[in-house]
């Protein structure tokens, strides 16, 4: 009885140590959640500046963005219409014949017969007599050139008034390669300033048009653009140099007044302004303000380009706001808009009492929870804890009977090894397999089972299961009873007593041998598919078909230099023997027509993808083929076909198809040119960058430094003749 009394005793002794512990834990619990309901609001209120700076970001974006595109849009408009006076031939050819005289335009101003105001910008004649009128006639140009120029004058500047009055327009110039004006709209042309002369000189260097900076003057705000004039025989993507520049002068103060006008996105308060800058510093141009143009202190886009969304001060003074700002491309221009900080964030001060009133209230419900579940659990008898424990041991009995019963029924061989490779323990299917008893199995090793060699492979990943314990999987070839099966063996760790330590490894044996066998027969039926696919190319078109082999050679070649696995190398190698199946279906006078083909030519030459389709869709490669097929004639620049993919939308296989089909096209000879020289197509692709992976092009041209690769060109350089759109 006394031995039961003190056992009985010593719980009820645990009891105040036991509600002094859950008093303190409840006393931390309460800490913990004032802390979380403080941290709580503090992220709640600072989660609704956020969304608050996120919407302000948003509508100010989409303002910059919205505005810059008028702005564009305006631009290329302008861009359009002074692109049909310098596109004109007869401009062009009188800047041609003007540019003759090496810049004396005197000779031609000073002709009789010329109207006043000509030659405000002339600059000091040039030649050996001094600039003396009449010394010097240009190179090549004679007193009759010089005449027939002259007399051509009247007519040109009439033109170049009726162009700048119908396009609307209020000046217009011609300048000379010295920036000497020989055509003008005005009577008296007002001489060129520094900014002009500079933006002339840019034009002529680059032979690119460009816009000057917004300036004032008394009429209003005033743009000018200045365009580069060809002679008549080159275009402008021949890099030929300028002959002339045409100045247009237009009035903006309107325009940008358009530009500023207000949205339904604007916010009260928000500012919308427009800057530029000269190289003088930054400007606001202002068509409300007296002189048109304010200077305001550099920006925060004076390096960095756009200005993205941040709080800092305003552009004209020193007030806080929330302000974006965006480039105009190909103009010295910003679009900004602009709330002040105070402003926008006085709709949060209603949110803020909101969220610590709330914070408040469920600490107070946390309290009063806190104290009813303590006298709960006071109230609880600790034979409740006997009762988990039982409980906890029976289900844990449950558990390892019923792994047990699963592992004896489980159709998949099992085995638990130690670190030795020695058998701690098998079910009777793996028994089965290997034809012995479970009884006889423990203790044996992995190598008295299967062989040294098959041993050695199937434990190889056990190492790193053991050291590491992560699993592994490993498929295996095993001979079973003398019959050859593939089995795929998936390995964990046996885990230790402490949860960490490693003391096993458990391998499930799938057996794989029929879905392996259904694999290769598949894979032999695919490989006699595109075998007789070939030989129909070849009985079609026998210089497609040895395109396609040298071209499937050359991508797997370069496939591997790229470092890419054999399931690529594969994937490439059979779409390149393939990718000419589509130009079978294509008329024999397109595909060998030796012009340039025309616009409907071209849409049906472009079938060839959507016959390859037709043709490829019903086979099961197992190996991305035909995307690689279709996605070939894509470009990098989104300028392909048949969907406009760019960049990396195009995969790694299309992009090698596309590199080695050019190559090995341009290295022969076609019915219109003879072979490209080996160095000449290799420069060719990689300046292509638009067209083609200059990746894969470093790679090709790595390859064929190797033997493999002048086997290669061993090949391609023999005797070849084919259509002059057959390939490429």
């Amino acid at each position: 009885m006394a031995e039961n009394s003190a056992s009985t005793g010593t719980p009820d002794r645990d009891r105040p140590a036991g509600r002094s512990r859950l008093l303190w834990f409840g006393i931390v619990v309460l800490g913990v959640t004032v802390a979380a309901a403080t941290v709580g609001a503090y992220w709640n209120i600072s989660d609704a500046r956020h969304k608050l700076e996120a919407d302000i970001a948003q509508r100010q974006s989409v303002l910059t963005l919205a505005r810059v595109e008028s702005v564009n849009l305006w631009l290329d408009s302008m861009t359009e219409q002074g692109a049909r006076l310098i596109n004109a031939d007869l401009f062009r050819l009188f800047a041609s014949e003007v540019n003759q005289l090496d810049g004396d335009v005197g000779l031609l101003l000073n002709k009789p017969g010329q109207g006043p105001g000509q030659d405000a910008d002339k600059a000091p004649q040039s030649g050996k007599n001094g600039g003396k009128p009449g010394a010097t006639q240009g190179a090549g140009a004679g007193d009759d050139d010089i005449s027939q120029l002259a007399a051509q004058l009247p007519l040109m500047r009439n033109l170049l008034r009726e162009f700048v009055t119908y396009s609307d327009f209020v000046s217009g110039r011609i300048v000379n390669t010295r920036a000497q004006t020989y055509i003008s709209t005005d009577a008296t042309p007002v001489p060129l300033n520094e900014d002009q002369q500079a933006a002339i000189r840019t034009v002529l260097e680059t032979g690119r048009m460009r816009f000057s900076h917004a300036r004032s003057t008394q009429t209003g705000l005033v743009l000018d653009l200045f365009m580069p004039i060809l002679p008549p025989q080159f275009e402008a993507a021949t890099g030929a140099r300028p002959v002339a520049v045409l100045m247009l002068s237009k009035i903006i103060s309107g325009k940008v007044g358009e530009f500023l006008a207000a949205s339904p996105l604007v916010e009260k308060g928000q500012v919308s302004r427009l800057v530029q800058r000269t190289p003088r510093g930054f400007e606001e141009i202002a068509p409300s303000a007296q002189e048109g143009l304010k200077n305001v202190p550099a920006p925060a886009f004076a390096e960095t380009g756009d200005m993205p969304f941040m709080r800092r001060v305003s552009v004209d003074s020193g007030t806080q706001v929330y302000s974006t700002g965006r480039k105009v491309p190909n103009l010295e221009w910003w679009t900004v808009e602009e709330i002040p900080a105070d402003l926008a964030l006085a709709r949060l001060a209603e949110r803020e009492r909101t969220v610590v009133g709330l914070a408040v209230l469920c600490t107070l419900l946390l309290v009063v929870m806190l104290a009813s579940l303590w006298w709960w659990l006071v109230g609880r008898e600790q034979r409740e804890i006997a009762r988990d424990f039982k409980a906890l041991f029976e289900v844990i009995d449950d558990q390892k009977q019923l792994l047990d019963g699963i592992n004896s029924a489980m159709t998949h061989p099992v085995s638990l090894t130690d670190d030795q490779s020695v058998f701690q323990y098998v079910n009777r299917a793996f028994a089965r397999a290997v034809g012995r008893s479970p009884e006889e199995l423990l203790g044996m090793d992995m190598q008295a089972v299967f062989g040294f060699d098959t041993a050695r492979r199937i434990t190889a990943p056990d190492a790193q299961v053991l050291m590491g314990g992560d699993p592994a999987t490993v498929n295996e070839v095993v001979y079973l009873q003398s019959h050859k099966r593939h089995f795929q063996i998936v390995k964990a760790p046996l885990f230790g007593p402490d949860g960490r330590q490693v003391r096993g490894v458990v391998s499930v044996f799938h057996d794989i041998t029929d879905l392996v066998e259904a694999q290769e027969r598949n894979r032999r039926v695919v490989q006699q598919t595109i075998d007789a696919l070939v030989r129909a190319i070849e009985q079609t078109d026998p210089y497609l078909a040895g395109h396609s082999r040298l071209m499937g050679i050359a991508a797997s070649l370069t496939a591997r230099g790229m470092g890419l696995g054999e399931r690529d190398v594969a994937t490439v190698e059979a779409a390149a023997n393939l990718s000419q199946v589509g130009k079978m279906f294509v008329p024999r006078d397109i595909l060998n027509k030796p012009g340039k083909l025309t616009a409907q030519e071209k849409q049906e030459m472009e079938r060839h993808v959507e016959y390859t389709r037709d043709v490829l869709s019903s086979i099961e490669f197992d190996l991305p083929v035909l995307p690689a097929i279709i996605q070939m004639n894509e470009r990098q620049d989104g300028k392909g076909y048949p969907e406009g993919l760019a960049g990396e939308q195009i995969s790694a296989h299309a992009r090698i198809l596309a590199v080695t089909n050019a190559f090995c096209a341009m290295l022969r000879p076609r019915s219109y040119r003879p072979a490209m020289p080996l160095e000449k197509v290799l420069d060719a692709l990689e300046s292509q960058t638009d067209s083609y992976d200059v990746n894969v092009v470093h790679a090709l041209r790595d390859v064929l430094d190797t033997p493999a690769g002048e086997r290669l060109m061993g090949q391609i350089g023999g005797p070849a003749a084919g259509g002059a759109n057959g390939e490429a």
